[in-house]
């Protein structure tokens, strides 16, 4: 074999090595912007679909819990004096209020648990931060860099750039720029060559397949979150006809409670007072 002969090598495992690196280039490339899409959908699409499921639905459910347990209070409260009345006993208001408090317990619980979320949601709305259109753009392109820098799929074990991703995800929920760019300069000088340059290339290959493992996982995740709920839920929440459908449903429910409650408040009133229709 002459020199021309190993020159011609040469060419080939060098052009083949280009090729490998192009392509590993080009599923990071793709493993971005999956990761980036994800977490997109994850911290911030869908804390926006929830908050509006709160503010349009959630609102009203919170108030049907709060009208179910009011018509029960007061259908229990007269079951009572009623028993009394009949056994020829007077009516102890608080000890029927006492012993209500303690048969409802767990429908006063429930109250208080989807007040919570409503209020959560509600504040979430209120505070969340509007950037400019020229901003999120920014913040966006400055979090796909920092992915590709610091994302534990591309960089599995190094808890440096763990640590600097996850401080990069706070960034985008939040929208704070200022952070993202002060991340971006932090991590300026993390590569993510992660010394290819010194692998051969049948280890290249091997790098690839592992890269194609980890796009094919990062794929699923984001298809999962985008096939079901609460990320489906977001174009139901955009058709006005289906929320006031479901709004109305809710509100035909509240009235029927508060009309039960009415009557037997008022029934309860009548025993107090004297008055047996019975």
């Amino acid at each position: 074999m002459n020199d021309k002969d190993f020159r011609n090598d040469d060419a080939d495992v060098n052009g083949e090595r280009v090729r490998l690196l192009a392509e590993i280039d080009g599923i990071r490339s793709r493993i971005t912007e999956t990761i980036f899409r994800t977490e997109e959908v994850s911290r911030q699409i869908i804390p926006g679909i929830k908050a509006d499921f709160w503010m349009k639905i959630g609102v009203w459910r919170v108030r049907l819990v709060k009208a179910d347990l009011a018509a029960r209070r007061a259908k229990r409260r007269y079951a009572l004096a009623r028993s009394s009345v009949n056994r020829g006993r007077s009516i102890d208001g608080q000890l029927i209020e006492k012993r209500l408090d303690d048969e409802l317990a767990a429908w006063r619980e429930r109250v208080r648990v989807e007040s919570g979320k409503l209020n959560t949601w509600l504040s979430w709305r209120s505070s969340t931060v509007t950037l400019s259109a020229s901003s999120t753009k920014e913040l966006k392109r400055l979090f796909r860099r920092l992915a590709r820098r610091c994302h534990p799929d591309l960089h599995p074990g190094d808890e440096r750039r763990a640590e600097y991703y996850a401080m990069a995800q706070h960034a985008l929920v939040s929208g704070d720029l200022d952070m993202m760019k002060a991340l971006d300069v932090a991590t300026a000088d993390m590569t993510d060559d992660m010394g290819l340059d010194r692998l051969s290339a049948e280890e290249l290959r091997f790098e690839i397949d592992m890269l194609e493992d980890r796009l094919r996982s990062v794929k699923h995740r984001l298809e999962v979150l985008t096939s079901t709920e609460p990320y489906t839920l977001g174009d139901r929440l955009s058709d006005v006809e289906w929320v006031t459908g479901q709004v109305n449903a809710l509100r035909d429910r509240i009235d029927a409670h508060e009309a039960s409650r009415r009557y037997y408040d008022e029934r309860y009133e009548e025993l107090m007072k004297g008055v047996d229709h019975d």
